[in-house]
């Protein structure tokens, strides 16, 4: 496993916390790779096998840790999601547009490039998974130059992770998800593409995870709803890594996997070996 600063490989992306990237060392410099970039709600620095977490199985992200790049020094400069999701797709700092503290709804330049404007001015298929939760309701993944956007499905009543699929039956929304990125896979394989993915999970509450996925853990009390929901989110990237190999495409793919703001520590996510996490603003050593 190597691991490394952020001084040059994630500039493109920016800086993000708790980062496993995946990038085959045959992939030619001439290349046009495929790019995933999996953002995670509220994922703590702690909460992953390749970051020494013992509770939660995430075999399938500790591979791309693994046989890629795992890194340990990358950071975040905004600790709740919106205004993190807005620095990723804009490429910069949110104090350098106006995104102070949550500032949910507030909109994002629209004379400035997009992260997604700019992978399709490259000759990629652009494409947009989950969670948004970017500028106005008017700046929709469509506005910012994403040319596709999974339809969301309905909500089963009184559920926020559980949903009615296509075929009228009840799934568990991150694996719809996961549905879904193969879907855009078998669809884009013969063309270079980008893909935005960031599931609802592991954001509160986790109360919804159901015991097939956390009797996977050994998790106890309330973060054992929390490890299922993170079980899950490892479970797709298994279906990613799944659909490329079998259509030929993991050796020209690069796999980012990331959180948006760390921790939840009302749900007993973990920092660990640090201190703080989602909303306490600074990294806290010990």
């Amino acid at each position: 496993m190597k691991t490394t600063p952020t001084h040059s490989l994630l500039i493109t992306f920016l800086a993000l916390v708790g980062v496993c990237l995946f990038l085959p060392a045959s992939l030619a410099v001439a290349e046009k790779p495929n790019v995933v970039l999996i953002y995670i709600d509220d994922l703590g620095y702690g909460d992953l096998g390749c970051y020494d977490c013992n509770d939660i199985p995430t075999p399938h992200v500790d591979r791309l840790a693994d046989e890629g790049v795992r890194f340990t020094a990358s950071y975040i400069v905004n600790p709740p999601c919106c205004p993190s999701r807005c620095s990723l797709i804009m490429g910069q700092y949110g104090q350098r547009f106006g995104k102070y503290g949550m500032s949910r709804g507030l909109p994002i330049p629209e004379d400035r490039p997009t992260l997604a404007k700019f992978m399709g001015q490259n000759g990629y298929v652009t494409g947009q998974i989950g969670k948004w939760d970017i500028g106005t309701k008017a700046q929709g993944p469509l506005q910012v130059g994403f040319a596709e956007v999974a339809q969301k499905p309905p909500k089963k009543k009184g559920s926020k992770y559980f949903c009615t699929n296509e075929a009228g039956k009840t799934q568990w929304l991150t694996d719809y998800d996961g549905d879904n990125i193969v879907k855009f896979i078998e669809r884009h394989k013969a063309n270079p593409f980008f893909l935005y993915w960031s599931p609802e999970a592991v954001h509160s509450r986790n109360d919804e995870a159901p015991a097939s996925l956390t009797e996977r853990t050994t998790a106890k009390g309330k973060r054992s709803k929390l490890a299922g929901a993170i079980v899950s989110v490892d479970d797709q990237v298994g279906k990613l890594m799944k659909a490329l190999n079998k259509h030929g495409l993991r050796k020209n793919t690069l796999v980012i996997f990331s959180s948006d703001n760390g921790a939840n520590g009302s749900e007993d996510g973990s920092s660990a070996p640090y201190r703080g996490g989602k909303g306490s603003g600074t990294q806290q050593e010990g």
